[in-house]
């Protein structure tokens, strides 16, 4: 009797820890870059522990490097950032280098470009 009781005690805590944990939902990682979107600096683009800008936010405006083109940090990508980015052209910037790859080449261009008029990020840290 008493190992009948067990069983069924048993039974049903498995059935409500099972249940709680399918309640808990999933953890969004939208771009893949195993750092949860909700502590993600440029949740848009990937820039995780395998990148070279891991979390990297240069002008330390909570956009991570990767995704924020906007250097005159007025909201948006506009000339500006654009004048901004080709003056730093083929150097070592690190807060123009949106890629990583430690130069300031035609891909941050080409990447800067498609985000031209539009907000940097996004980014859940950003201030």
């Amino acid at each position: 009797m008493k190992m009948k009781i067990l069983a069924i005690v048993s039974a049903v805590l498995l059935a409500v820890s099972f249940s709680l944990v399918a309640g808990a939902g999933s953890v969004s990682d939208g771009d893949g870059d195993l750092i949860p979107d909700v502590f993600d600096n440029c949740s848009g683009v990937a820039n995780g522990p395998g990148d070279a800008l891991n979390q990297t936010d240069d002008d330390g405006d909570g956009f991570g490097t990767s995704c924020d083109c906007d250097q005159t940090q007025d909201g948006a990508i506009l000339g500006d950032d654009i004048v901004s980015l080709f003056g730093a052209f083929n150097t070592g910037s690190s807060a123009h280098d949106n890629t990583g790859d430690g130069a300031v080449l035609g891909d941050d261009v080409v990447f800067c470009f498609g985000q031209f008029n539009g907000p940097p990020g996004p980014g859940a840290t950003a201030i």
